[in-house]
Parts: structure tokens; sequence; C-alpha cells
């Protein structure tokens, strides 16, 4: 299942660079830990890696609603997302989809732009 999620990722992403991304993340700036994330982010994608394998990204929320995205990259853990980089930017996969109890956000990150998943609506 991961092998397939990943193809389709990478088709997908591929597809999108297409696209012109509604907003871009200016940097990506690789951490120890936590707690070297600082409070303000603005428009920077921190990575969290210990020893040598990515952890955690971090980053706000692009709709601009102010809530702190800790999108976990432990395959240990569930849910879980596949970081890649290319040329210094990162994407990630699958699509981040902030609970509705917040803003409801949904889009996906490539190459640190920001894609926007279009909203169902069922009548």
């Amino acid at each position: 299942m991961a092998r397939l999620r990943d193809t389709l990722g990478r088709l997908f992403r591929r597809w999108m660079r297409r696209k012109r991304p509604a907003f871009t993340y200016t940097a990506v700036r690789t951490v120890q830990s936590m707690t070297d994330i600082p409070d303000e982010l603005g428009s920077e994608i921190f990575i969290v890696r210990r020893n040598g394998s990515p952890r955690w990204a971090v980053m706000m929320c692009p709709c601009a609603c102010g809530e702190r995205l800790n999108v976990n990259l432990m395959r240990t853990a569930d849910p879980n997302w596949t970081l890649s980089t290319r040329r210094g930017k990162v994407s990630l996969s699958p699509s981040i989809w902030v609970s509705d109890d917040k803003c409801g956000s949904h889009f996906w990150l490539i190459e640190n732009g920001v894609f926007w998943c279009p909203r169902k609506t069922y009548d």
C-alpha cells in the first residue's frame, strides 16, 4: 500500500509542477529538535532531523489562520507523511488536511509550493 501511495504521489507531483502554487514557502531550515524552532515561523518550513532521519516538518498553515502544523515524518507512528527533497525544496505526501475544528485547510505541498485540494460539497 505504501508503494502505491508513493507512486501515485510522484505522478501527482509531476503533474502539479505544471500549475502555479497558491502560496510558496520561502525557505527550508533543518534543526535538531522541536525546541530549536522559533515561535514565529513566518513562511519557512522547519525539518527536525535526529541521527540523520527526518522526524517532523513544522510550518504555519498556508491559509493564514495562524495554526502551527506539526507533520509527523516517522514511519513508526500514524499518521505519517513522506518527505522528499529536490533542489533544496521539500514535498510531502500524502496531502495535508487540517481538522475541521481548526481551519479545515486541505493542500498538497510540492517543492515548497501549496496546491489547494478542491473542496467537495455534498447536497
